[in-house]
């Protein structure tokens, strides 16, 4: 089989798939819905995390991680300390992310043990 043709197949099938699975998913929970009510079982309510409004900061944060990552991985790549070019990159991409949102997380801690307190 030509490889192109199977290249264009690959994403179409996966989409199908996963759309396949959202759909089972969405259908298989409506009926157990449906048979809760038939039952007389009241559906319980969705639970929410309390992020207590924190979830801006933690996007805004992973944005300024992703954006300082993205700097030094054009230093890093201009620098060539890699073999591979996009080593450097992805690598201080995820990085910085990771560092952003651990931070964050300490911040989100501290201030949740100081209201509790």
């Amino acid at each position: 089989m030509n490889p192109e043709i199977v290249a264009i197949y690959i994403p179409v099938i996966g989409i199908l798939v996963g759309g396949a699975i959202a759909i089972v998913a969405i259908v298989s929970d409506h009926k157990q819905k449906q048979e809760m009510i038939k039952n007389g079982i009241p559906i319980p309510e969705k639970r929410r995390r309390n992020v207590g409004g924190y979830s801006s900061l933690k996007f805004g944060a992973l944005a300024i991680g992703v954006a300082l990552g993205m700097i030094v991985g054009g230093f890093i790549e201009n620098a060539e300390i890699f073999n591979d070019e996009e080593t450097g990159f992805f690598a201080s991409v995820f990085l910085f992310g990771g560092i952003a949102l651990v931070l964050v997380s300490l911040y989100i801690n501290k201030q949740m043990n100081n209201k509790n307190s």
